[in-house]
């Protein structure tokens, strides 16, 4: 996996907002998890992903999560077990691995799945490969990947008047970031849209694609805690010049992509004024965007 902070690290509270229940309730039923009698979660962090699809299985449901990282690995397994004390402890597994080599025994899980793991790696095909080895035959396959790209040019109450101009110049501006990303073999953030036909060509079956119904609005007084952790984040991110918000590696990538120095620090000056007129009217009560995320999931099974 690429040299990333992981999402749990990265979006902090802000993760916890990302999924509707009724909506995976929904996703359970489509995707007949209760046929299902163990998972592997791919990239699995803290176990975000997992525990929310772990309850759809039939029990007693076997799990393994793998994570590159010995932190996530060490701290996930604690996180797992309180929030299903019932299972036994043999039935739950973590493992330090990397998703082009994973160290799971082939065709061993009924569901194996993915969340924002894909759009980090250069070579998403060989991971697939690996989530198809270690899947039974007739087993899902769950990935859940974005297209980031559009997320950075959505309309909000402070955009309606703009100049075209200036929305040209955004635009180019993130899409050399996503060349340039490409370039450097840092993933692609809009992977979502390419899944399906990653799916074709790996010659699955029963291609399915959906999107996840949870947007990400803000809109006065800003009070529900969804809306908190999104503000706070962004707040973070640009106190700590992480995130979006870290300058240096947005300009390589930037360069990476084709992008010249001058027209850089003209746009990345604008999208610093952007935010600050973005904090203003919030703390004004003026602010409002629906704020509409594209994450799919795609899914198929292994023949």
């Amino acid at each position: 996996m690429a040299d990333q902070p992981h999402s749990a690290e990265l979006f902090g509270e802000q993760r916890d907002f990302w999924w509707n229940r009724d909506f995976l309730d929904l996703m359970a039923v489509r995707w007949r998890l209760s046929e299902a009698a163990s998972l592997a979660d791919i990239g699995c962090g803290l176990g975000h992903w997992s525990r929310l699809l772990y309850p759809y299985l039939r029990p007693p449901a076997r799990f393994a999560g793998v994570d590159r990282e010995p932190r996530w690995v060490a701290e996930a397994p604690e996180k797992f077990r309180r929030a299903f004390p019932h299972v036994a402890p043999e039935l739950i597994s973590f493992h330090q691995g990397d998703a082009i080599k994973l160290p799971l025994a082939d065709d061993s899980f009924d569901v194996v799945t993915c969340q924002t793991v894909l759009m980090h790696l250069a070579q998403p095909l060989d991971a697939l490969r690996e989530m198809l080895r270690i899947l039974r035959p007739g087993g899902l396959l769950i990935c859940v990947e974005p297209n980031n790209f559009w997320n950075y040019l959505a309309f909000t109450s402070l955009t309606e008047s703009e100049p075209v101009e200036i929305w040209v110049r955004r635009f180019e501006f993130w899409l050399r970031q996503h060349r340039g990303r490409l370039a450097a073999g840092r993933g692609n953030h809009s992977l979502g849209d390419l899944l399906p036909g990653y799916f074709a060509q790996l010659g699955m079956r029963d291609i399915a694609v959906y999107q996840n119904d949870r947007p990400a609005p803000l809109f006065p007084p800003y009070a529900n805690p969804d809306q908190k952790a999104l503000v706070e984040q962004d707040r973070q991110w640009k106190s700590s010049a992480t995130g979006p918000w870290n300058k240096e590696d947005m300009r390589e990538l930037f360069m990476r992509g084709g992008g010249d120095e001058s027209f850089f620090e003209t746009v990345f000056a604008d999208i610093v004024k952007k935010y600050h007129s973005e904090q203003q009217a919030i703390a004004a009560g003026h602010f409002h965007a629906a704020f509409g995320n594209i994450n799919y999931l795609v899914s198929a099974r292994k023949p």
